[in-house]
């Protein structure tokens, strides 16, 4: 399938809403079409905003579909997915998720605990600054070496590459050169979660 470029996803999207551009903006929300007159002439991509207002006003619409070119345009009846704008590291922090700001879907991630942005360069370029992730509640034994995990122990919260795994302890390791690696007493994880899938930066 060929993947669409964000100014034929933005006129596919008002086209199936069957509105003008002005008035598919007032829909939205916008106070001005300037936004996305702009993606309909090449000049900007489709913004984490605009694809959030877009999804909010239209939910059968795909969020990694209208973000990211991924997948189809109208989203499967899947379970909505929690959406947050905090970084995923803070988010697990919490003791129980906290409202999320949106919902949002993604085919194949149905199952999903969250979507949160990823705000660090140390894993780049495996993950971009600014990607958003989708984090899957996990077991230890769900896990294996290579695996992008997102782990915490109630006082650190690390999104890492699996590089050793054991009964006893997960070392996890970054990207970015000359990072010490992070090393997690097994007995001492409090929450663990697979990255599932993630919108990359470069796509936005």
């Amino acid at each position: 399938m060929v993947k669409l470029t964000p100014k034929e996803r933005i006129e596919k999207v008002v086209c199936w809403a069957g509105l003008s551009t002005n008035a598919f903006a007032l829909q939205i929300g916008l106070s001005s079409p300037q936004s996305l007159y702009q993606i309909k002439v090449g000049k900007h991509n489709i913004s984490r905003s605009i694809a959030e207002r877009i999804c909010a006003r239209y939910p059968e619409i795909d969020f990694g579909w209208l973000f990211a070119g991924e997948g189809e345009m109208l989203r499967p009846l899947e379970k909505p997915i929690p959406y947050y704008t905090t970084d995923c590291t803070e988010i697990v922090l919490c003791k129980t998720l906290p409202a999320p700001t949106s919902y949002v879907t993604m085919a194949g991630c149905g199952d999903c605990d969250f979507v949160a942005p990823f705000g660090s360069r140390s894993m780049e370029p495996s993950i971009r600054q600014g990607s958003l992730l989708f984090c899957k509640r996990c077991e230890l034994d769900e896990v294996a070496i290579g695996m992008l995990v997102l782990a915490t122990n109630g006082r650190v919260a690390q999104v890492r590459k699996v590089a050793t795994l054991s009964a006893t302890e997960l070392i996890l390791e970054a990207d970015a050169p000359q990072t010490i690696p992070t090393r997690f007493d097994t007995t001492q994880i409090e929450k663990l979660y697979i990255v599932k899938a993630l919108l990359e930066w470069k796509n936005i």
